[in-house]
């Protein structure tokens, strides 16, 4: 079994400014984003985990970045 992910199906928001994209795919190797692409585009090796995103809106790479002053001392 592979230790790579693949988020297919969902509708893929890549914040590029590109249009969203229909059935999209984001591979995820541990903390690593490896592609991101539409399902004809992208392939998945085999083995890998599927998370079915049919439904649901992905955007990878999209971080937390609030923190509190608090955290930083």
């Amino acid at each position: 079994m592979s230790d790579i992910i693949a988020v297919k199906g969902g509708t893929l928001i890549d914040c590029t400014g590109a249009p969203p994209l229909k059935e999209g795919v984001v591979l995820v190797q541990g903390s690593r984003i490896l592609d991101v692409g539409s399902a004809k585009d992208v392939d998945v090796p085999e083995g890998a985990e599927m998370i079915d995103a049919k439904g649901k809106t992905v955007m990878p790479g999209l971080m937390d970045l609030h923190i509190s002053n608090l955290e930083l001392h």
